[in-house]
């Protein structure tokens, strides 16, 4: 299971600004259609879009706050009839199979699973939803070597970044520490988000593990949960993958059989 974001304001000002994978998204669902289902909706940073052009969208997500605030969205555009938002662990969908011509998993939230048991788990009951020939794409960081040798020398939280809130100007230091288990193929990451002064100060931590995933292990995966017409991608232009590629996105289907 995921874990919760420490707040969906933070998550919004830090990975929900992600916006380049969302072209790539729209194309995959224009060209099965719908309906849609995405893994892992948070505060609806890409079911929005999905729906602004006319997608049926359902989606889940582990966390009570992001998704109400997803339903703020999704009411403030009038996309209601278009969004179906459910809280649910996305291991055990409570949904029926067969439904979805197109699910997807973003940017690494299926790095979050880390024992081989549950990520199977998944893949399997997502394979479930899909219709005959539906797809599936997942997106998760391309592991490099190099990387994650680097990140294993680091020590202590090292600032990353400013934030600035945009409802309120205030700024918001994020720095973050990372312990690499190259054993179990683990990345250990505490992500710290300060902001304020003085009497006004606040501090907010986030601990959490995700998997350090290969291509090949990915394939294997995938095809032991019974997919089929696996294909992977380097980039969100769909380049063919390779081993320096940036991110690691495989797309594949449910059986026609």
């Amino acid at each position: 299971m995921p874990p919760l974001f420490p707040s969906a304001r933070l998550y919004d000002l830090d990975d929900g600004r992600l916006s380049d994978d969302i072209p790539m998204y729209l194309g995959f669902a224009r060209k099965t259609g719908g309906p849609v289902l995405e893994l892992g909706v948070g505060t609806g940073r890409i079911a929005l879009p999905l729906a602004r052009a006319g997608f049926q969208v359902t989606g889940l997500d582990i966390s009570f706050p992001m998704l109400a605030k997803a339903r703020k969205r999704v009411a403030a555009e009038d996309l209601t009839p278009r969004v179906h938002l459910i809280h649910a662990d996305f291991q055990r969908l409570p949904l029926a199979s067969g439904r979805f011509v197109f699910a997807f998993c973003a940017y690494n939230t299926f790095l979050h699973l880390i024992e081989g048991h549950d990520q199977l788990a998944a893949l399997t009951a997502w394979r479930r939803a899909l219709r005959p020939g539906g797809l599936l794409v997942i997106d998760v960081e391309n592991p490099q070597l190099a990387g994650l040798a680097l990140l294993s020398l680091q020590q202590g939280f090292e600032p990353e970044e400013t934030l600035i809130d945009p409802a309120t100007g205030e700024e918001i230091r994020k720095s973050t520490r990372v312990q690499v288990d190259l054993t179990d193929q683990v990345l250990r990451f505490q992500r710290r988000y300060e902001g304020g002064e003085g009497e006004d100060a606040w501090e907010v931590e986030q601990d959490f593990e995700i998997r350090i995933l290969f291509q090949r292990e990915l394939a294997l995966l995938l095809i032991y949960a019974g997919y089929v017409d696996l294909r992977f991608y380097g980039d969100y232009e769909l380049e063919p993958w390779t081993p320096d590629s940036p991110r690691l996105i495989a797309v594949a289907a449910q059986s026609r059989s």
